[in-house]
């Protein structure tokens, strides 16, 4: 058994031969023998399915990944850590054999178990964890896929010494010269379709068989209704059956008993507040556009739009206030634009925001732009992570900071092209989160490194589009995130009328359970339909509509840690968001409810707190400005300091002159990666 004070590090395998389905019918026990029914003579002979995370189930995850890395990796398996499979190989099923004697029975109550999914169906099942050793090393390690390379008692043939009888069916007991056709196609896209890739990814070796990753957890195969077509070509098939989503690696009670579990459901709901508390974006809060970070999110009861700090030099950010009220139109995603140059040339070579002596540059004119310019390229290249899952075997969390967006799981992230080798992406797919999960068991704060050691794994989707003609269309699998799935409707209307070749699409997984780094990922996904408006003009956009013309933001976008230059100075980890705010936004403005809380424990729903504002109010003796302490800094602070500004007139007047340098034009430009 795992150590109670020892995290192991997961494994996932990337494909598998398993299969749920065989000859139309269950790849495993038969309805009968699931049947718990006791005889005429009170005895009960039945099977049952072994529950997920079950002290079974664990038992064989951990003996398989143990057994894997001690053959495939000695030298790291003597260090003495401990491993853990993800998830069996998808396809595979644990069952248990349970016999229950009735009264006055002449039997005992025995309990065996039973590992059902070989491709070869439900009788090649295997007895034992150790049975099925030889045969989860060939698939952990023959990147050929060639079952004559398997040593298994089954794949190799070995007569079978039967252990107990097998209630035969009619279904297992047809014989190969009465399958017709039709059946051996539908086996063979089973087998070929369990899991669409190959390939096993290990992060910290060359060894390509293993997966020393976040849990990459087997999908399950498709429902016996699309059995009929095969899929996974990227190049064929332009109505793709639907492969199921891959199941997050923890029992789901875990997340929707999360603390961050509202703040979740409110970013993943329709509409168009689309910015998150906490990112940073580009934002219209005087005469021109600055870098500031989201306060507060929209308020139908109290404010209409967001509420958002901006950015400042040490100089000026402690008399600085959030500006409520800013709308959709007034507010960019910060992936966007580009930064421009820095205007003071001393300062162009310097990356790091709290190493600069700014009192040097108080008279420089211009000094709050560039100052806005290098600690939003520090942000660019952080990371934080969000809501620790209770869950003993890895450290799975419910969210992250990736520089300056905030990914939840379950929602939809951009890739680089280099994510996935061997699938050759275009830029244009797509990923839907199921686990985020960190690796270092003390992780360092506030110190860079080359990689973050932070896994995504998900569902990889491509775009696919059909004539309208198509019969019947194509469906738009239900399980996507709602948001990707209104999107995706209101782009097959426009794209449905257009003049010349109309089309329709969906998305086809072409990747099921696959782990990436957190560097991996380019961005949040956004709705073209509520930001192409916004960047290219709502009469531009409306001529596009009206003649069939679908302008993607995807092809847009800029990639997270480019402006930060993260390949050559790596990422910085914080424990909390607000500390990559240091110095550029007030004392007291925080992110967190309990400034104590770091990423090792549950961190609060998502609150940010800042000092309350006296807007338009003279500052009396009698009736001083109320403070909220949340950094327990106020205590020693000078009076003065705790104030707002005298001329609040003067210090709007000083962020709209300096706020001017930023280059403005008529219509938004966009500087894309692709």
């Amino acid at each position: 058994m795992l150590l109670p004070d020892e995290t192991p590090l997961v494994l996932s395998l990337h494909w598998s031969d398993g299969t749920t389905i065989w000859q139309d019918g269950s790849n495993g026990p038969t309805d009968d023998m699931l049947d718990t029914t006791p005889e005429a003579n009170g005895d009960q002979d039945y099977f049952r399915p072994v529950e997920r995370y079950s002290p079974k189930e664990v038992h064989w995850l951990q003996k398989l990944a143990m057994w894997l890395i001690e053959t495939k990796d000695p030298e790291l398996f003597n260090k003495g850590k401990k491993f853990i499979l993800a998830e069996l190989p998808a396809g595979y099923r644990l069952y248990e054999h349970v016999r229950v004697p009735g009264p006055n029975s002449s039997i005992k109550a025995r309990t065996d178990t039973y590992l059902y999914g070989h491709p070869k169906g439900p009788r090649k099942r295997y007895r034992s964890i150790t049975e099925f050793r030889q045969h989860f090393l060939w698939l952990a390690s023959d990147q050929t896929k060639n079952p004559n390379n398997c040593e298994c008692r089954i794949c190799c043939g070995k007569s079978e010494i039967t252990v107990e009888p097998v209630v035969d069916t009619p279904v297992q007991t047809l014989s190969m010269s009465t399958r017709n056709t039709a059946a051996k196609e539908r086996a063979a896209a089973i087998v070929q379709t369990a899991s669409p890739r190959a390939k096993v990814t290990r992060r910290t070796a060359s060894n390509a068989a293993l997966a020393v990753a976040a849990p990459a957890p087997a999908a399950p195969t498709a429902p016996r209704r699309s059995m009929a077509t095969a899929v996974n070509t990227r190049s064929s098939s332009s109505t793709p059956a639907p492969t199921l989503p891959t199941p997050a690696p923890f029992p789901p009670h875990h997340m929707s008993s999360s603390l961050t579990a509202v703040e979740r459901g409110l970013d993943a709901a329709l509409g168009k507040n689309i910015f998150r508390p906490g990112e940073l974006v580009w934002c219209h809060c005087t005469e021109a556009w600055s870098l500031g970070v989201i306060v507060a999110r929209p308020d139908p009861q109290s404010s209409p739009g967001y509420t958002v700090q901006v950015l400042k030099s040490p100089l000026e950010a402690e008399m600085s206030r959030p500006y409520p009220g800013i709308t959709l139109s007034g507010l960019r995603p910060w992936l966007a634009w580009s930064t421009p140059e820095i205007t003071i040339p001393s300062l162009r070579n310097i990356m790091d925001f709290e190493s600069i002596n700014w009192e040097q540059f108080r008279t420089v004119r211009g000094l709050e732009v560039d100052a806005s310019i290098i600690k939003s390229r520090d942000i660019d290249t952080s990371y934080c992570l969000v809501d620790k899952i209770d869950y003993p075997h890895a450290n799975f969390y419910a969210g992250v900071f990736y520089g300056a967006e905030k990914i939840w799981i379950g929602e939809i992230v951009r890739l680089k092209r280099h994510a996935v080798p061997q699938a050759n992406l275009t830029g244009l797919e797509i990923m839907v989160v199921v686990s985020i999960q960190d690796h270092r068991r003390q992780p360092p704060n506030k110190i860079r490194t080359s990689d973050t050691d932070i896994t995504i794994t998900g569902d990889i989707y491509e775009f696919v589009s059909c004539p309208v003609s198509t019969s019947p269309p194509p469906q738009i699998p239900h399980w996507l995130p709602v948001r990707l799935i209104n999107e995706t409707k209101v782009k097959n209307q426009v794209t449905s009328h257009a003049s010349s070749n109309p089309t329709v699409g969906t998305w086809r997984c072409i990747q099921n359970g696959y782990s990436v780094t957190l560097e991996d990922i380019k961005g949040r996904w956004y709705e073209s339909s509520i930001l192409i408006p916004e960047l290219k003009g709502h009469d531009k956009f409306q001529q596009d509509v009206q003649s069939g013309k679908w302008d993607e933001l995807a092809t847009q976008m800029n990639e997270m840690g480019n402006a930060g230059q993260a390949s050559t100075r790596g990422w910085l980890r914080n424990a909390r968001r607000d500390e990559v705010l240091t110095k550029a936004v007030p004392r007291g403005f925080v992110l967190e409810k309990d400034p104590t809380t770091n990423n090792q424990v549950a961190q609060p729903a998502f609150a940010v707190q800042i000092p309350v504002q006296q807007q338009q109010q003279p500052v009396t003796a009698a009736a001083p400005p109320e403070m909220v302490d949340l950094t327990s800094e106020d205590d020693y602070a000078p009076q003065e300091d705790q104030q707002p500004s005298d001329d609040e007139a003067l210090t709007r007047q000083m962020e709209a002159d300096v706020a001017s340098f930023f280059r403005t034009e008529p219509v938004d430009s966009f500087y894309g990666s692709l």
